[in-house]
């Protein structure tokens, strides 16, 4: 009875365990970009916090992100600026007072929810030639 052999011979990184980290690398790339779009649509939404007499460019300039472990995760924070709670509206100060705050971060998490999947699937792009694939 005839007997056929065939040998394969893979490599690349889907075989050789580096696709894990490239995809961790794509993750972590993704995180950062979208906070960074947080914070550049915070700042935008601050200039408008004249109102409040805090248009001074202050709040702006301490808006940031922040890595944090265990999985990367990116914080956008403000700084512990002692004004921050009261101008997003979250203190007893906005109940008792007809400032009901500017609500910019629950604003910004809200876009950003919308448009993440985006900014990942463009992320992405840049990534699989490094996995070994090709974008058409």
């Amino acid at each position: 009875m005839p007997r056929t052999r065939v040998n394969v011979n893979v490599s690349g990184p889907l075989f050789d365990g580096t696709v894990d980290n490239i995809t961790q690398q794509w993750l972590d790339q993704t995180k950062k970009d979208v906070a960074d779009l947080g914070v550049l649509t915070l700042k935008e939404q601050a200039v408008k916090f004249d109102k409040s007499g805090r248009g001074t460019g202050h709040y702006m300039s301490v808006l940031n992100t922040r890595q944090v472990s265990p999985f990367n995760d990116q914080l956008i924070n403000d700084g512990g600026i002692v004004y921050g709670p009261w101008l997003e509206g979250t203190t007893k100060r906005n109940n008792s007072t007809r400032f009901k705050g500017y609500h910019a971060f629950r604003r910004t998490r809200t876009r950003l929810r919308k448009q993440y999947g985006e900014i990942a699937q463009r992320k992405l792009a840049e990534f699989i030639g490094r996995m070994g694939g090709h974008v058409e």
